[in-house]
């Protein structure tokens, strides 16, 4: 199995991927009725076993984080998770309810509700783009430290990953988090195809 993918196919996705962070940031102004970013995505494939450091290299080790995961699938199918430290999910909670001191439910109710939109968005426009669909699995949270963000076990599942990866920002409000699509192995080889169909569509 071909899971290298070339420069035009390369182009093709951070130009979709584009597309599609678009879309869910606005959707994302709008809930929060505030300015939000999201930066340039980074493509990279790599060995299931270099998630975790690629991971941690963007987080605090002292602090404690937000995971939320959801899966789909179809052609293209994978997992989309979204991961926010406890203090940008605490500023989240407070600028979406509108409180000084949300509880702890709050906070979780209101990562849960960011991320339903963010996920839907990104996967929904992007196969929208790669004229596909995926059917959506329930979202799953957790709270934990920085070591359990990723489970070995969910590791177990992938040999090859594809990691699309991009960074929210609502830089008044101080809420920040890391979104990271993953996809595998035979899931990769289907990537591919859907986009050689675009660009042969597209360019001709």
């Amino acid at each position: 199995m071909n899971i290298e993918f070339n420069e035009d196919q390369i182009d093709a996705l951070k130009e979709f991927m584009n597309v599609s962070i678009g879309a869910a940031t606005a959707n994302l102004a709008d809930l929060l009725d505030a300015f939000a970013t999201m930066h340039i995505p980074k493509i990279d494939i790599c060995n299931s076993n270099e998630l975790m450091s690629r991971v941690k290299s963007t987080i605090d080790s002292a602090s404690m984080y937000y995971v939320t995961k959801q899966l789909f699938t179809g052609k293209f199918g994978g997992e989309c998770m979204f991961i926010m430290s406890h203090d940008s999910a605490e500023n989240l909670g407070k600028h979406l309810y509108d409180v000084k001191t949300p509880s702890e439910d709050d906070i979780s109710d209101a990562v849960i509700e960011l991320t339903n939109i963010l996920s839907s968005t990104i996967i929904s426009k992007l196969t929208q783009e790669l004229d596909t669909q995926v059917q959506f699995f329930a979202p799953s949270s957790q709270f934990v430290d920085s070591t359990s963000i990723i489970n070995s076990d969910d590791l177990n599942h992938y040999s090859k990953i594809i990691i699309i990866s991009t960074i929210l920002e609502f830089e008044d409000q101080k809420i920040i988090g890391s979104v990271y699509i993953l996809t595998k192995d035979e899931a990769i080889e289907s990537l591919k195809m859907l986009i050689d169909k675009k660009i042969e569509e597209i360019y001709g």
